[in-house]
């Protein structure tokens, strides 16, 4: 698929969080394909600088090998649970490590 497709399937069906919908009549939304390190990349092979990441991308980048093994070797067990009022043997052991 092209950017332009995406785009045009994202408005009929997603409703973007924190995001100003009417915008989008007329600012772009840009689909990302995949991300490498700090860039993301669109479906038309743009690069972007991705200087919004969030959780450990912003330090350790997009598809990092390390965290993605770690990731699909857990992800088998357990995918997530949140830590109001239960926990987890992985987070006692970081917990742990870093305390």
């Amino acid at each position: 698929m092209t950017n332009n497709e995406l785009m045009n399937e994202d408005l009929k069906y997603i409703w973007h969080p924190c995001t100003q919908m009417k915008d989008h009549e007329f600012l772009p939304i840009t689909p990302i394909k995949k991300g490498e390190g700090v860039y993301l990349e669109d479906f038309d092979g743009n690069r972007y600088i991705d200087g919004i990441s969030s959780w450990w991308v912003n330090i350790l980048g997009h598809n990092n090998t390390f965290i993605n093994d770690y990731i699909k070797k857990q992800i088998d067990t357990l995918e997530h649970v949140l830590l109001a009022g239960f926990t987890h043997e992985p987070a006692i052991k970081l917990a742990k490590k870093i305390g």
